[in-house]
Formats: structure tokens, sequence, C-alpha cells
């Protein structure tokens, strides 16, 4: 891979490995998401693109908790193409010359070239770009420029919008899942320049694609096509040597789901162009950066990948809506079918908390919509309150089939507490607390007050039966990450009570009778709050992942994985891994990140020392943690070496599953380990923390934080930390390595010599 600050690009044409590269190239904007196929591959699954729309699914195999199971649907292939020259038809082989594919993160744009050579050795340089439009999220767009080299030839040119195709993914499952799967559409209306699609989900939905082409200029031929699946245009012209033409089409999309309902005739009759179109998408996009950057010095690959992980976030969040969230794979494949789990609100959810409060409100909001379902889920399992689905459709129902271990994964409940406890903190928003968040931390705590047992022996509350973020210890009482957060979600609950009913009285008051919350349930909360076990070795100063951990038989990491690939893919069954001291992903250690003000530095230091050799890293969840807790223990070597493989997971496909889809929930946690561990931010009782740990590879690092209306542009090299506000919202109160700062006004700085 070969990198700018801006740019990655791949010049290594591998069918072996292009479908990983498919989706290591995606882009989108939070209502599309398109892997980077390429446009005129005519064979095999990749005929089929691979482009998919927030909250559009298909019909899935098997029952859920509720109805039938769905999963993420590949649609109409907008950008199909037909190449040929001399007649002879192009098909990308091993042999192309000069081939590049580029992703330009600055300005959102998928770039993709090579030289061809036809049977009779005549070569075209052909290029493709295509962009999701930032400033119109139902807007594609493609151009495409061919040149000839060496002789005069007769080209014939296809666009299309092309139905006929099928979901990627026959079984959502390791190794490679890409094989040809289900096709979601039950019928198809095919006009001139339009394609709609019903498709076989349970409400029915409609698609409508149409598309605008560019002229082309002087033909030869020019057809016009339309099947039962298929439209567009052919265009047949000639080009002599060393000329080159360059054409265009523009795509929009509507959903029946969307509010606006389906309104293909307005794009129609507009008079938009690409080039007006891209430069309106440019601008959203150098909005957007100058909240959301990193910059570094010191390594030029570093910064691209950095940026890759924070682009790839930003393409992602469905803005549009507050009625939908972001699956484990976005929008760039189909593993886990497009549901949403806990990683979002601990992995995800905090770029957007700093970065863009607007979104990460709105991603609350499909907590909040889907409360409902979730409180229907609590009581079909005999709980009170709210029970969040572990792996949750986007009408907030659990996915996981049934028996397959969800109802063990409570900790998903207490993650969306969390969030919603660090939105409040951060942005300090009472009206979300008072319409809709109190409501969510009230039901989550009903249903932890639910799931606790007391134990009369040990005068204590017990979690029993759960899996924690360790999901190799398959089933346990007490693991110390589901209990803290269970603590933290009562307390958090009636904390927000209190605040509530100090500055909106009679607002509260109107809450809690409206959710029947007494004086008498408040006080429950707190006393088990106080009281639920937390397995602890206290001459270790140690933090037990349960109760049970350390009886278990210590394992030989490096017999058990000798490669790559998980444990459970290799050496030992899933059932027996409860016999050993093994550790899938970051447990402890991710608790007391989420956390950093509660654990004393021996406690972190306990906890990383000892966990991180029994710690397989067989997820994409693991590397960022155990690199926030190293940088925040100045273990700068070890830090850097998991910011490697966090912020280089994808690109250098290190788990060898990109080809299913890029890893969304690892982006979040490389952007946290930059943020959090790197540039030492965090929030404590309305102050905003600042303490740095810079690795040795990097001089210097630039942020920007938007903490409680205040922008502050935060930058630290190796001698100083300055803090300047670019907008002010009353006083903000900032710590920087333990000393308190006050800044005011829009032009206050701050100078830190360290």
């Amino acid at each position: 891979m070969i990198y700018t600050d801006w740019t990655i690009c791949n010049k290594e044409f591998s069918r072996k490995k292009k479908r990983s590269k498919d989706a290591l190239f995606t882009i989108g904007n939070g209502y599309f998401g398109v892997r980077g196929f390429f446009e005129e591959d005519t064979e095999d699954v990749d005929s089929f693109g691979g482009i998919y729309m927030a909250g559009i699914f298909g019909k899935g195999d098997y029952p859920a908790w509720e109805g039938m199971s769905r999963e993420l649907c590949n649609v109409t292939n907008v950008f199909r193409v037909h190449l040929s020259i001399d007649g002879e038809k192009i098909s990308v082989k091993e042999n192309v010359e000069e081939f590049s594919q580029l992703l330009d993160m600055e300005t959102g744009r998928y770039y993709r070239t090579y030289v061809y050579t036809t049977n009779e050795k005549k070569k075209i340089r052909i290029s493709f770009e295509r962009f999701a439009s930032m400033s119109d999220k139902r807007l594609l767009g493609q151009k495409i420029e061919i040149e000839s080299l060496n002789s005069d030839i007769e080209i014939e040119v296809g666009r299309f919008l092309d139905s006929n195709v099928k979901n990627l993914n026959l079984k959502s499952c390791e190794p490679l899942p890409i094989q040809p799967g289900k096709n979601h559409v039950v019928e198809r209306l095919v006009k001139d320049w339009s394609i709609n699609t019903k498709l076989d989900d349970a409400d029915e939905t409609i698609l409508a694609f149409s598309h605008k082409l560019s002229d082309v200029g002087e033909v030869a031929e020019k057809k016009k096509i339309k099947d039962g699946y298929a439209c567009g245009e052919i265009d047949r012209f000639f080009l002599k040597k060393g000329e080159k033409k360059s054409f265009w089409k523009l795509i929009s999309a509507y959903s029946s789901k969307d509010e606006e309902g389906i309104l293909e005739d307005r794009f129609l009759n507009s008079e938009i162009s690409y080039e007006k179109a891209f430069e309106e998408h440019k601008k959203i996009w150098k909005e957007k950066w100058k909240i959301s950057d990193i910059k570094i010095r010191g390594n030029k690959e570093d910064q691209a990948a950095l940026r890759y992980n924070i682009f790839q976030l930003l393409c992602v969040c469905p803005e549009h809506t507050d009625k939908l969230s972001i699956g484990a794979r976005g929008l760039s494949g189909e593993m886990y079918e497009g549901c949403v789990f806990w990683d979002n609100e601990i992995f995800k959810f905090p770029f957007f908390v700093y970065t863009n409060p607007e979104a990460a409100r709105k991603l609350l909001m499909f907590r909040y919509h889907t409360l409902e379902a979730a409180k229907r889920h609590a009581k079909r399992n005999l709980f009170e309150g709210a029970l969040y689905p572990w792996q949750v459709s986007e009408k907030g129902i659990e996915q996981t089939p049934i028996n397959g271990g969800a109802y063990y994964a409570i900790h998903i409940t207490a993650d969306i507490a969390y969030a919603v406890q660090q939105y409040w903190n951060v942005s300090g928003d009472d009206e979300f607390i008072l319409k809709y968040g109190a409501e969510i931390l009230v039901e989550i705590a009903r249903f932890f007050a639910s799931r606790v047992d007391y134990d009369e022996d040990i005068k204590a509350f017990e979690i029993r039966a759960v899996r924690g973020p360790n999901e190799y210890d398959v089933m346990v009482n007490n693991n110390v990450y589901t209990n803290k957060m269970a603590i933290e979600s009562l307390k958090t609950a009636e904390r927000a009570l209190v605040i509530l009913e100090n500055k909106y009285p009679e607002k509260l008051q109107n809450f809690l009778k409206k959710h029947d919350v007494s004086h008498k349930e408040r006080m429950t909360w707190k006393k088990i709050a106080e009281n639920i076990i937390i397995p602890y070795k206290k001459d270790m100063s140690l933090y037990l992942e349960d109760d049970a951990y350390l009886k278990r038989r210590p394992l030989d990491m490096k017999k058990a994985k000798p490669t790559q690939k998980r444990i459970i893919d290799t050496t030992i069954p899933y059932e027996a891994l409860p016999l050993y001291q093994v550790t899938k992903q970051s447990d402890v250690v991710l608790m007391m990140n989420l956390f950093p003000h509660m654990f004393t530095k021996e406690e972190k230091r306990a906890a990383y020392e000892f966990y991180e050799p029994k710690t397989a890293h067989d997820s994409s969840l693991s590397y960022a943690p155990y690199g926030v807790m190293a940088a925040a223990l100045e273990n700068k070597e070890e830090a850097y070496k998991y910011f490697r493989k966090s912020a280089y997971l994808d690109i250098d496909d290190r788990q060898l599953n990109t080809i299913s889809g890029i890893h969304f929930a690892n982006f979040g946690g490389t952007w946290q380990l930059a943020y959090f561990g790197y540039a030492g931010i965090s929030e404590n009782k309305g102050v905003l923390h600042v303490n740095p740990h810079l690795p040795e590879e990097w001089t210097e690092m630039e942020i920007t934080a938007i903490f409680r209306g205040n922008i502050v542009s935060i930058q630290i090299n190796k001698e100083t930390i300055r803090l300047s506000l670019q907008k002010s919202k009353g006083m903000l109160i900032v710590n920087v390595n333990g000393i308190e700062y006050q800044m005011t006004d829009k032009n206050s700085v701050i100078l830190k010599e360290r």
C-alpha cells in the first residue's frame, strides 16, 4: 500500500485479494455504502457489485425472537458498465498494467485506473471515479475516462442500472463468506431511466433508482437498453491514437421507508451536473474534517491510516435519521446481517460525542425508538424494565438465533446507559435527558434490579449466568465488567433524577408520575448498586474477570494460537474454553478505560500485566483498548504496537476477514487510542482533562474537541501543550496534566511547558 497524508493507494492487482480490497475501498455517506467493486466485472458474484442502503434489509432464513430474521440487502448495481474495444469485451485480468486504486479521503472520492491491452496489442487507459454525496444523501456519482494510447480504436460503452443482483453472502460465516446469496427482489418495474424494485422483507420495501447520463459526444451508434432487469444506454464511438473521452452519470435513490417518499421525477427533471454535485460534496467533507481530523507529524503512513479509520466513521453515520444506527460492518458487507451490537455505544459512539454531538444524539435516539422492543424482550425473559438485544435489528428485535447465547450477554444494556451518561457529561444536553435519556436510564435500572440475585451467605448481590466482553468465558457468574457496568447504570439513573430534580423540579415530578417511579424503587436501586459483588484480589491489586477466573488452568498461548486465526477456529473448541485462563478480547482493561478516574495506576498496571499475556486478541475490539491502557501507563512501545495493529487492521487484512466487510468498531477504537490514549482526553465532573502521552514515532499531534458547546483545538508536541478556544459557550474548565485552567473567551490560549 502506498500512502500520502490524505490517500491510500493499492497498485497490486490480484484476483485472489480483489474482494478484500473491494471492502477496503468502501465509500459512503450514511445512506449508501458502496464497496470498491469493479464496474465492468460481469462474472460470478463480482457482477453483483456491493451497494447497501441504511435500513434496507431482505428476509432472513431463521426465526428471530419476534418474526423472521432479516439480512442486509445488496441493492441494484447502479454502476454497471459494459466495455468493449474493437468488439473485444474488456475483462480485468492478472496481466493488466499500471493498475491503481486510490481512496482520496479529503474529498471522499474513490478512483481506479489501469492500462488494458487487447488481443491485437492495442492499449487503452481506463479510469473510473465515484463518490457518495455528502450534500445530497440520495445521490451517487460516477465518471469514466478512456484514452487510446497506441492506435485508433472503436469503443462500445454501456452504462446501466442493473437489478439482476443477489446478496454476496450465502451465509454470514467464516472463513470466506463470499458466494452468491439470496435475491431479495420479488418485483421489478423497469422504466426508461429508472428501476423500482420490491423486496421480500416484511415491510415490502420499494426502492427506486434513477440515473442521468452525460452526453458522450459524437457517436457512431446510440442504443437505449431496457429489459426485465436493467435499463441504460450503449454508445459506440471512435478514438484516435492519443485521444481521450470522459463522461459521467449521477444516480439517485429513494426508499418507501424515507419520510419524503419516492421522488424520482424530481431528480430526472433537475439540471444537476457531476461537477456541481461533486463540488457541493467536497464542501461538506471540508467542514467535517475541520472538527474530525487528527493531524500528526512524524509518520506519513500513520497519518494516512489514522485518517482512513476516521474517514470510514464519517462515511457510515446515518445523520439523515434518528431511526437507525451503525452495524458491526457498517454498509461495507453482509457479515452479521447488518445488525447493531454493543460495540456501537462503546467503540464508535465516543467519536461522535466529541466531534459531532448532533449525530451522537441521533444514534442514542435509535435506542430510544427501540425502547419498547427492549421492554418486550425483558418481559419475555421474565425480567422487568428494558433488556436491549445483543444483535439488534433496526426495529429493536433480537436477531441472534434463539439458543445462540444472547440471553447471557446482558452488558449491552449497561453499555447503552453508559453512552447516555457519556453524551450528557460531554454535551450538557439536559433536554435530551428530560425527553428521552431519563426514560432509557430508568428502564435499564429496572432491568438490573430484576436481574440480580441476593446471596445471604456473603450479604451481597450477584449477577449470575452472564457473558462479558471476554466471550471465551462462555457463561460465568459475576463478570466484573458486567457487574461494574450494572452498578454504574443503577447509580446513573438515580444521579440523573437528582440532577433533574434540582434543575427542573416540576418537569421531573411529571416524569416520575408518568413512569411510576417511586422513592422506594429509587432506594432499591441505591441499595443494589452499593452491594453488587466486584471480584477483586486485594494482594494483587487485581480486578478479576469473574469469580472463577483464577481457578482455571493456565494456557500456553503460543500453542493455543499458532497463527493469526482465532483459537476456536484452529486449536480449542468453544465448549472447552472455560477450562482455561484465556481472554478473547479486552475485558477488565476495557472496563478501566471507560472509567479512567475510578482506578489507581497500580490497579491499571496490575490488570494490564496480568491479562495481556492471556489475551488472544481474537476480536477486532481488542487491540485499541490495550493500546489506550498502555499509553496511560506510559508504555510507549506497547501502545504504539497496538496502534499499528488497530489502525492497519483492515488495510493489512490482519484478521483475514476484511473480505466480508470492514471493522467499524475497530475504527472507533483506533480513534480512541489516538484521542483518549495519546492525547489523553477524558471527562470528569464537568472538566475536560488533557494528559498526553505521544509515541516516540510522532513529534506533534493536533485534535479538536467539542465539549459542552465549546470548540477547543489542542496541539501537543514533545515540549508544549497548547489549547485554543475556537468557539466559546460560557466558561470551559480544563485540567492539563493535573492543573486546572479556566478558558472564557474565543482567543484564550494555554501554553503549558511539559
